[in-house]
């Protein structure tokens, strides 16, 4: 009984998760890399580098002018951005 409780909260959550995720995907505006490449120097945009630390640290790639920051304490950082520029998340 209990396997089947677990079972069935899972699935529960799984079909929540991709609820949301569909939900995230028709409201956060996704950008190119060919248009971000148009805007890499410009004040108007801040690029945030949300790569694993691990990943970040063998990355052969960092964009230019991008900040790293953890996406595991986005909730405080994302507090301190200035909701007058255009954000861009990178993350591989």
């Amino acid at each position: 009984m209990k396997k089947r409780m677990a079972a069935v909260l899972l699935c529960g959550l799984f079909i929540l998760a991709c609820a949301i995720h569909a939900v995230a995907e028709d409201t956060v505006p996704r950008m190119e890399a060919a248009e971000l490449l148009t805007k890499l120097d410009s004040p108007e945009v801040i690029i945030i580098d949300v790569r694993r630390e691990g990943d970040w640290n063998t990355s052969e790639v960092m964009i230019r002018n991008a900040l790293r920051r953890s996406p595991y304490t986005a909730r405080v950082w994302s507090a301190e951005l200035p909701r007058d520029k255009t954000i861009v998340l990178y993350c591989a």
